[in-house]
This record gives C-alpha cells, sequence and structure tokens, in this order.
C-alpha cells in the first residue's frame, strides 16, 4: 500500500548496486521540457538544466531524478499525461541515450517508473514494446501499489512490501500540533455518513456531486485510486447495513478500467465519477424514509391518498347520474 516504504527500498538497492560497481551515488533533479502544456508534446526528452530556455521552462517542466545508475521518474506527478512524456524516453531506450549511458554491460543505467499503477493503457503498450525490442539490454524498476499488468507481468519479479502507510503517520506526527489532516478515506468516510444521515436524493444535488468530482479531479486524484479508496471504506463502514454494503461493492465491481495499467479516457472520467456516486448516495440513504420527514413527510405521503378517494366519488356520481 501506499507509505509502505517501496520507494525508500528501491534507493537502497540502487545505492547497493552503484557501490557494487564501484561508482558514487548521488541523485540529482532534472527538468524534462515539455512544449505546450495543454497537448502535452514532449519537445526534448531528457533535457539538462543547461538545455532549458526561458520560453521552454514556460511551456512546462517535469523534473525526473537521475544518477549514474538510474534515470526516476514519477507517474502520480505526469498528471495522466504519461504516454507523451515516456514515449521519446522509451524509444532512446538502447540506441545510446542517456537512460542506457555506460559500459559497465547490461542494465547500465536503470529506468525506475514509481507509482507505476498509474500508468495509462497507452503507457503499458510501449513498454511491453521496449521490452521486446530491447530484451537482455535493458532493466527497468518499478513501485506499484497493485500487481504489474498482466501485459507486461513475465518481465518483472514482483517483491512485496508490507505494513502500514509509515509515511503519512510520520506527516501527522510532524503537524499534529499546527492543523488537522485527513486523508482521502477519512473524507469518502465522511461524506458516506453524511448521505446515511441525509434523506433520500433530490435533483438539486447533482450540482454538488459534480463539484465534488471536479475538486477530486484538480487534486490529481486518479479513478484507480478513487475505486479502491472507496472499496475499503465501504468494507470498513459501520453506518450502513449489510444489504447496502454489498449493493455498493456491486456498485463499484460493474466500474470498468479500476485495475492498474487500464484507464479511460480524460473526458469519460467525470461522467462514470458521477454516475458512481449517484449510485451510493441512492444506497446508503435509509430504506425507511420516501424521501420526505417529520410532518411535511405526512402530510405529503397522506395528499395522493385523498386525492384518489375523491377521485372515486367523482367516478361514483358520474356513474349515478
Amino acid at each position: 500500500m501506499a507509505g509502505t516504504g517501496k520507494r525508500c527500498q528501491l534507493q537502497e538497492a540502487l545505492k547497493a548496486l552503484a557501490s557494487t560497481r564501484g561508482l558514487p551515488y548521488t541523485v540529482q533533479m532534472r527538468p524534462l521540457i515539455t512544449g505546450s502544456a495543454a497537448m502535452g508534446d514532449v519537445t526534448e526528452a531528457g533535457a539538462t538544466d543547461e538545455g532549458a530556455g526561458p520560453g521552454e521552462a514556460e511551456s512546462g517542466q517535469f523534473m525526473y531524478e537521475t544518477s549514474l545508475v538510474h534515470i526516476g521518474l514519477d507517474i502520480a506527478r505526469m498528471s495522466m499525461q504519461d504516454k507523451h512524456i515516456l514515449r521519446p524516453v522509451l524509444m532512446k531506450l538502447g540506441q545510446g541515450s542517456q537512460v542506457m549511458a555506460g559500459d559497465q554491460g547490461r542494465g547500465a543505467r536503470i529506468l525506475v517508473l514509481y507509482h507505476a499503477h498509474l500508468l495509462s493503457s497507452e503507457s503499458v503498450l510501449l513498454l511491453q514494446t521496449c521490452l521486446e525490442q530491447n530484451e537482455g539490454d535493458l532493466s527497468i524498476w518499478l513501485t506499484s501499489e497493485l500487481p504489474v499488468p498482466q501485459r507486461i507481468r513475465d518481465w518483472f519479479i514482483e517483491i512485496p512490501v508490507g505494513g502500514g502507510d509509515h509515511a503519512f503517520k510520520e506527516y501527522v506526527t510532524e503537524t499534529a500540533a499546527q492543523e488537522r489532516l485527513v486523508d482521502w478515506p477519512d473524507i469518502f468516510r465522511a461524506i458516506l455518513k453524511k448521505w446515511r444521515a441525509a434523506p433520500a436524493p433530490k435533483l438539486q444535488e447533482v450540482k454538488e456531486i459534480k463539484a465534488f468530482v471536479y475538486e477530486m479531479l484538480m487534486r490529481n486524484l486518479r479513478w484507480v485510486e478513487v475505486t479502491h479508496f472507496l472499496l475499503d471504506v465501504i468494507l470498513t463502514f459501520d453506518g450502513i447495513t449489510e444489504e447496502q454494503r454489498k449493493a455498493c461493492v456491486g456498485a463499484l465491481a460493474a466500474c470498468e478500467a479500476t485495475g492498474g495499467g487500464y484507464t479511460i479516457p480524460s473526458y469519460r472520467i467525470p461522467i462514470i465519477w458521477e454516475s458512481l456516486f449517484l449510485q451510493l448516495r441512492t444506497i446508503v440513504c435509509s430504506s425507511d424514509r420516501d424521501g420526505v420527514t417529520g410532518a411535511d413527510g405526512a402530510a405529503v405521503a397522506a395528499g395522493p391518498k385523498r386525492i384518489i378517494k375523491s377521485r372515486k366519488k367523482c367516478v361514483a356520481a358520474e356513474a349515478a347520474v
């Protein structure tokens, strides 16, 4: 899971590898210059600090880490543009580029992809093509919260890393005196609790759900992460019945592209999120409520009965006439 120390263990392995090769291990951050930030086109892959002009820096930069033994890219910071950023980097692998520089033999330079469970379907295809064309001369290391996609699993050895979210706990401990911190499971749990206590959904709530969806998108929260956060919260939430829990899990199971390495087009993400949250909103609402509560509810419920009765009298009067 997140925060268990996957990155730290990978860094220790890289440091040990550099020691074996007799190389110093120093990590530096350098910018990868992109073209239009809106289009996500990469105009210069693997650019160094000297190659970044003022105009290029304004158009978009993506920072990556580098050392004498590896180059590291964080998929979580690519804002769903990973296929555009990875394509020129992977195309240069095995062609004498900076990624495979050195003469120490097989896999001299290692390509590291952090948060690889956020890779898009197109990026997984790029990885598969690169591995097929450079098998034996390429070394790729991944950190992932989910298993490697089936398409490229044969090229990897999975090393499990267990434990809780140590990173978040340390961050909370350091900043507990200043402010109250919550993570995404806490937010989703609070939303379910709010919906559980609220009356039946109304049409006006669609705007609130839409606003919340776009708030998550602005914070770069991915569809894969949302479905797994919701699954954990639903399985541990005490405020709903078992029937409601099964219905919520069924709504999540019916969603598409919820695994690592599988994505949906960006324009469809808000629509699917809104549909899912509307389903959950309807499911977690108390089943014994019909949309209104209190005295108003009794009046509304009795209203149609009186109308039906009066219509029967009218029909009987017309028949008598």
